[in-house]
């Protein structure tokens, strides 16, 4: 019996090496070419009295490695609350699978518990909240949380002067 399962066996490996399945070619299109033939379609034009309009954003400007205008002591501060942020949102990602999605508030609200597995998290020392429920960064403008996939989020901090895509911007 032990004799007849080896033979067996050796002849479906012989068989599966004539065969080779992983080398087969994708089988040919089973319609003729000129039956089915895909036709670019031209963009439709504006309807009259209708004008499109492109958003008024900024572009965005790339940080200096080290903004201007402050001291050692605030870069630090900023570089400290930035490190805490990714501290929550790492916790927050461990917890439920990625970062919080939204708005500011958005996320502040995901942060304590308003998220599906209702997980509240601590938020980073010396942190403030404004009225409008948003994290606010070390001079009280809250911070842009831009979300690159599920798992990476870039943070900025509007800086000392408190506008957003400015040289004294910090961006992580």
């Amino acid at each position: 019996m032990k004799a007849f399962a080896t033979a067996l066996l050796a002849i479906l490996l012989v068989a599966l090496l004539l065969w080779r399945p992983w080398e087969a070619a994708p089988p040919a299109e089973s319609q003729p070419a000129s039956s089915v033939r895909a036709v670019p379609v031209p963009p439709s034009p504006p309807q009259a009295g209708l004008s499109i309009q492109e958003p008024e954003v900024a572009p965005p400007v790339a940080p200096p490695a080290e903004p201007k205008g402050l001291t050692p002591r605030e870069i630090q501060n900023v570089r400290d609350a930035i490190d805490n942020l990714e501290f929550v949102f790492r916790d927050y990602a461990t917890g439920l699978g990625g970062n919080p999605v939204g708005t500011n508030a958005e996320i502040t609200a995901a942060l304590r518990g308003d998220n599906l597995k209702q997980l509240k998290l601590d938020l980073p020392p010396d942190s403030t909240v404004n009225a409008a429920g948003e994290l606010c960064d070390p001079w009280g403008s809250p911070w842009f949380f831009h979300q690159l996939s599920r798992t990476k989020m870039e943070i900025r901090s509007a800086g000392k002067d408190l506008q957003l895509y400015t040289g004294d911007d910090f961006v992580r």
